[in-house]
């Protein structure tokens, strides 16, 4: 099971854990303080479990695994506002469901009745205010990045740290020139949809987009002192298979397949809360400064991969890659040469 699958099927559980709790406190609330139960209080409160385990567990399927899937990218395209009203269709179908199977399993009858109950309302009313709260949260996550905001709402850069990172600058080759044969809306729509299919690839890899600028991402990892470092190479070896599986789609949307130069380095950088109307965590130092002279490297040396000596010699390579010497070069604001390097895969 991949790294983001497992991050995924723990949320899952979790949720749909917390889900069943809420359920168990409703089935409480209405049977004790509303409606005294016709059946044993235990076995009242057992069907209300099951009940909320069954739409639970739908509802968290589809906002956990389908939307973030190939198939749910049509929603998340959409405009914030048109994701909510649809996601929010989508409960209604799900309560609606889970009363059939409640109805149908419980009490071995199939009818609608139930959809005019009072309790019925009130559970509706409570999944629709809670569901919609928290598709608002995600959407925030998603425009401020979920790291950035729980560092933000933490005040954990108030005081500005220092911390080991690495740094992937990843810049689209050509962009300039392809503003003039498809022009700026054109090669803008090419740039969003490249950085969209990319996602996918850095967050599997525990990569952390930090800012975007122009055709250029910046994506960032902690650098650690374990195997982990290995990731950033697995990431840059799954952007390009995927961009390789996606080059029909492009060839028939924008005429070519876009080309991409990475560079990377790690080591220490000073991380700081930055703003007041807009708020951010930004990076300060040589470590990430250096990661852009690099990736500017790829142009001279004609490579699309180069990684300095420094972040090679953290990383351990497995078999199936491996590291060849390109050049030593004086990088600008750097008093010492540079070694860099490439990574292949064999």
């Amino acid at each position: 099971m991949s790294h983001l699958t497992a991050s995924r099927v723990r949320l899952f559980l979790i949720l749909v854990f917390l889900s069943v709790l809420v359920g168990f406190a409703e089935t409480y609330d209405h049977y004790t303080l509303h409606e005294p139960p016709k059946d044993n209080l235990t076995v009242t409160f057992v069907r209300g479990g099951l009940t909320w385990l069954f739409g639970s567990s739908l509802l968290w399927a589809f906002e956990i695994f389908f939307v973030p899937s190939q198939y749910g990218v049509f929603l998340r395209k959409m405009s914030i506002v048109s994701a909510i009203f649809i996601k929010s269709l989508v409960v209604v179908c799900i309560v609606m469901l889970t009363a059939i199977f409640s109805g149908y399993a419980f009490h071995g009858r199939f009818n609608l009745e139930f959809f005019t109950e009072a309790h019925y309302i009130r559970v509706l009313i409570i999944v629709g205010i809670l569901f919609i709260a928290l598709q608002t949260a995600t959407q925030v996550i998603r425009i401020i990045g979920a790291r950035a905001l729980i560092n933000i709402l933490l005040g954990k850069y108030r005081q500005p740290v220092q911390e080991n990172r690495i740094f992937m600058f990843l810049d689209i080759v050509g962009s300039t020139t392809l503003a003039e044969r498809l022009g700026d809306l054109g090669v803008q729509h090419m740039i969003n949809e490249f950085f969209f299919d990319i996602t996918e690839p850095i967050l599997e890899h525990g990569g952390e987009i930090h800012r975007y600028i122009g055709d250029q991402v910046i994506v960032t990892w902690p650098l650690s002192a374990g195997t982990a470092n290995i990731r950033v190479i697995q990431c840059c070896f799954a952007i390009n298979r995927l961009i390789n599986a996606k080059a029909q789609k492009y060839e028939k949307k924008f005429g070519f397949v876009p080309g991409f130069r990475i560079g990377l380095h790690g080591g220490p950088v000073v991380i700081g809360h930055c703003g007041d109307q807009k708020q951010e965590i930004s990076y300060f130092g040589d470590t990430i400064n250096t990661a852009a002279r690099i990736e500017q490297q790829c142009k001279a040396l004609d490579c699309p991969l180069i990684i300095s000596s420094e972040l090679l010699n953290r990383i351990s390579l497995p078999k199936d890659y491996i590291a060849q010497h390109l050049s030593t070069v004086q990088l600008r604001g750097r008093q010492e040469e540079t070694e860099l390097f490439t990574i292949k895969a064999i």
